[in-house]
C-alpha cells in the first residue's frame, strides 16, 4: 500500500513540481520508503512508496515510458503477474524484476481502458497519454487502495490516496460536507454511498470503476460485479464445494504472503481470520518458510469465549503469535491516542482494537496484516426462510430460522423465527408499508435519541431522507440471478465503507492490509453458491466450516456466536478521556468548526444509559474537526 497523487491542468498551464510535493507531504505514513514526482507539461504524478512487494523496490514510480510519453502512477499488488506478462508478451521469469508501472502500460497499450478488467489485486492506478491528452483512472473491485478526486472543469483534475493530500493545493476548496458530519454524529450512516466524502468538492472513484479524462470531460464505467459470469466449472456436489472453497481460499492467501518482508496475519478466533491464519501457516509449513506472525485481542479477566478460541487456536498451530490484552490496555495506549487524533474520517475512531494490532504489527516489523474480512457478507442468504414458507416449507422454515437465532444467543428464538416469517405471505405493497414504518421508528426511536445532533443541522441536511436512501441502498444491492440460485451483496456501500476505514487506519501505522476473503475468485464462486451451503443447522458459513474442519480446532471451526472484543477495546479507551463539554466552541480551536453549529444545546446532559458511546461519536467528529482546522480553516456550506 503506498501513496499516490497526481495533477493534471486542463487549461495547459505546466504542473509545478512544488505542488506534487506538497500533496506527497501529507502520506509520509503511506509511504514512508521513498517519494518520487514526476512533472511533464500539463501532467505531474507522485508517489509515496511503502515497498511491501518485490517489483515495487525494482520499478522508481512515477514511471514514464521512453517512447509514448505515457506516465504511470500505482498503489497495488497485482496477483496475476505471471498470467499479465505472458498475455502481453513480456518474460516472466522477470516478474520481480518489471514493475507494476510497465505491467500497467503495456496493459493499456494492448487493452485500453478495459486492462482494469484484467488484473487481479487490490490496485488503484493512473496512466497519463500524452500524445491523446487523456487519462485513465482504474480501481480494484472492492476498493481495497483509495483513490480520492477534484474535478473542476476547464481547470484542474487532481487525485490522491488521501483527502490530506488534495487539500494540499489551494484550489481545492476545504468546503465541508454537513451530510457526511451528521452521519458521522448519528454512526449508523457511514456507509450512505461510494461516492461521498467529508468534502463537497472531494469524490471517491467507486470500486470496479475505470475514470476517463479526455476533452476535459470526465466519464465512468463500471467493469465488474459478482454475478456477471458463474465459476467455470461449476461445483456440482456439496463435496466438490467444500473443497473448491479451501482451494479457493488457500490460493487467495498463498498470493497475499507474497512480500518483500515478512506478512503477518490477524487471529481473532471467529472462523473467518482463523481460517486465514490456519491455510497460511499450513502453506509456509509446506515451503518451509516457518511460523506465521499472528496478532490477537484477547480479555484476560473472566470468562471470554473470544480469548477462548484465540487460546485453542495458538494450541492447534505453532505461529509466532502476539496478544494484545484489553486488561493491559495501557501498553498500546499512546499508539491508539495518536491515530485518533490523526482522523481521517470521523469514523475510524471506532478502530481502537485494529488499531491496536496494526501497531503491534508494527513494532514487530511486520509491514503487511491478513484478516478475515469480510466473510459474513459473502455468505448472506437473503430472505431465504421467507422463501421457503411460500414454497410450503413452513415447518422447515421456522426451524431453521429458529436454529439460526438460538445459535446467535438471542432469548426466545421460536418467537423470532416466527416474527421472521410473519411477512411472508403479505403482498408486496403491505411489506413495503411496514418497511417503511419500521424505518421511521427506527429513525425516531433508536438513531436520534442517543445522538448529540442538533435538530437544525438534521434538518439541514434531510438526515431522514439520507436514512432512506442508505436503507434503499442496502436493498437494491442485493444482486440476484436464476430465481435467487445466485446472490451477493458485495456491491453494498456500507461493505466498502468498512473496507476504506480499515485502509485509512493501517496507513497511519505504515500497515497495508489484506483480505484472502476479497479475492476476486473467492467472492465470485460464493456469488453463486447455493444457500444450502451457506445457511445449514442453524449456521452461517457452513460451506467454510465444513471446509476448514480437518485444519480448524472443532470449537473455532463451529462456535456459535459473534462476540467480539472490539466494543470494549472503545469503551476502555474512551474510559481514559473524561467527557468534556462537548456542545461548545471552546473545546476547539478558534478557527475550528463551530461545533454548536452541528451539536445540540446542552448536549451533555441529554447522555443516554450508555454516555461513553455517545459522547466518543461526539468527540471523534470534535477530533476530526480540530485536524482539518489546522491543514485549513474550513469553508462552511
Amino acid at each position: 500500500m503506498s501513496g499516490i497523487a497526481g495533477i493534471i491542468r486542463l487549461d495547459g498551464a505546466p504542473v509545478a513540481m512544488a505542488d506534487i510535493e506538497s500533496m506527497l507531504e501529507p502520506m509520509q505514513r503511506r509511504g514512508p520508503d521513498r517519494q518520487r514526482a514526476t512533472c511533464v507539461g500539463n501532467a505531474g504524478f507522485g508517489q509515496a512508496l511503502l515497498a511491501t512487494t518485490p517489483e515495487a523496490l525494482a520499478e522508481p514510480q512515477p514511471w514514464v515510458h521512453p517512447d509514448t510519453g505515457c506516465m504511470v502512477v500505482s498503489d497495488s499488488r497485482l496477483d496475476n503477474r505471471p498470467q499479465l506478462l505472458e498475455a502481453l508478451g513480456l518474460d516472466p521469469q522477470l516478474a520481480d524484476r518489471i514493475g507494476d508501472g510497465e505491467l500497467l502500460h503495456a496493459a493499456y497499450q494492448r487493452w485500453g481502458a478495459g486492462c482494469a478488467d484484467r488484473l487481479l489485486g487490490d490496485f488503484a492506478f493512473a496512466i497519463w497519454d500524452p500524445r491523446q491528452q487523456t487519462l485513465l483512472c482504474g480501481r480494484d473491485i472492492m476498493g481495497v487502495r483509495p483513490f480520492y478526486f477534484h474535478h473542476a472543469p476547464g481547470r484542474l483534475f487532481a487525485f490522491a490516496s488521501d483527502t490530506d493530500a488534495l487539500l494540499a493545493l489551494p484550489e481545492v476548496p476545504c468546503r465541508v460536507n454537513e451530510g457526511r458530519i451528521a452521519d458521522a454524529l448519528v454512526q449508523e450512516l457511514e456507509g450512505i454511498d461510494r461516492t461521498s466524502t467529508f468534502y463537497l468538492d472531494i469524490a471517491r472513484l467507486p470500486p470496479a470503476r475505470t475514470l476517463q479524462l479526455a476533452a476535459g470531460h470526465a466519464t465512468q464505467d463500471e467493469y465488474w460485479n459478482p454475478l456477471r459470469t458463474p465459476p467455470d466449472p461449476m461445483p456440482t456436489s456439496e463435496e466438490e464445494w467444500t473443497r473448491v472453497v479451501r482451494g479457493h481460499l488457500s490460493d487467495a492467501v498463498r498470493l497475499r504472503l507474497r512480500g518483500s518482508g515478512r506478512v503477518g496475519s490477524m487471529v481473532s478466533g471467529g472462523l473467518d481470520s482463523s481460517s486465514v491464519a490456519a491455510l497460511g501457516q499450513e502453506i509456509l509449513d509446506k515451503d518451509g518458510h516457518g511460523r506465521l506472525a499472528t496478532f490477537s485481542a484477547i480479555n484476560s479477566a473472566g470468562d471470554c469465549a473470544e480469548t477462548n478460541a484465540v487460546r485453542s487456536m495458538l494450541d492447534a498451530f505453532d505461529f509466532d503469535a502476539t496478544m494484545i490484552d484489553l486488561q493491559a490496555i495501557d501498553a498500546v495506549l499512546p499508539a491508539i491516542r495518536a491515530q485518533l487524533d490523526d482522523l481521517r474520517e470521523p469514523f475510524d475512531g471506532s478502530m481502537t482494537l485494529i488499531s491496536a494490532i496494526y501497531a503491534s504489527a508494527t513494532s514487530r516489523r511486520v509491514r503487511c496484516i491478513l484478516d478475515g474480512i469480510p466473510a459474513d457478507n459473502l455468505y448472506t442468504a437473503g430472505y431465504h426462510f421467507q422463501a421457503l414458507a411460500r414454497r410450503g416449507r413452513l415447518g422447515q422454515a421456522w426451524r431453521e430460522a429458529r436454529d439460526l437465532h438460538r445459535n446467535s444467543g438471542l432469548a426466545r428464538p421460536g418467537l423470532r423465527a416466527w416474527q421472521t416469517l410473519v411477512g411472508a405471505f403479505a403482498p408486496a405493497w403491505a411489506r413495503r408499508r411496514w418497511e417503511a414504518r419500521a424505518d421511521r421508528a427506527f429513525y425516531a426511536n433508536e438513531l436520534l435519541p442517543p445522538s448529540f445532533i442538533a435538530p437544525a443541522l438534521a434538518r439541514r441536511v434531510g438526515l431522514w431522507e439520507r436514512f432512506r436512501t442508505y436503507r434503499a441502498d442496502m436493498a437494491n444491492t442485493r444482486l440476484t440471478v436464476g430465481g435467487g440460485n445466485a446472490q451477493s451483496i458485495m456491491t453494498a456501500a456500507y461493505i466498502t465503507a468498512a473496507i476504506e476505514r480499515y485502509n485509512r487506519v493501517a496507513s497511519f501505522h505504515g500497515i497495508e492490509p489484506r483480505h484472502p476473503f476479497l479475492d476476486r475468485r473467492v467472492i465470485e464462486l460464493h456469488a453463486w453458491m447455493p444457500v444450502p451451503l451457506r445457511l445449514r443447522e442453524g449456521r452461517y458459513k457452513w460451506a467454510l466450516r465444513a471446509a476448514m474442519r480437518d485444519l480448524l480446532p472443532a470449537d473455532v471451526a463451529w462456535r456459535r456466536g459473534r462476540e467480539h472484543l472490539g466494543y470494549l477495546f472503545n469503551r476502555a479507551v474512551a474510559r481514559t478521556r473524561p467527557p468534556e463539554a462537548l456542545a461548545t466552541g471552546s473545546c476547539l480551536p478558534a478557527d475550528a468548526i463551530a461545533m454548536q453549529r452541528y451539536l445540540a444545546n446542552e448536549a451533555a446532559s441529554q447522555l443516554g444509559p450508555d454516555p461513553l458511546e455517545a459522547v466518543a461519536s461526539t468527540r471523534r467528529v470534535i477530533c476530526w474537526a480540530r485536524r482539518v482546522a489546522c491543514l485549513r480553516p474550513p469553508q462552511r456550506h
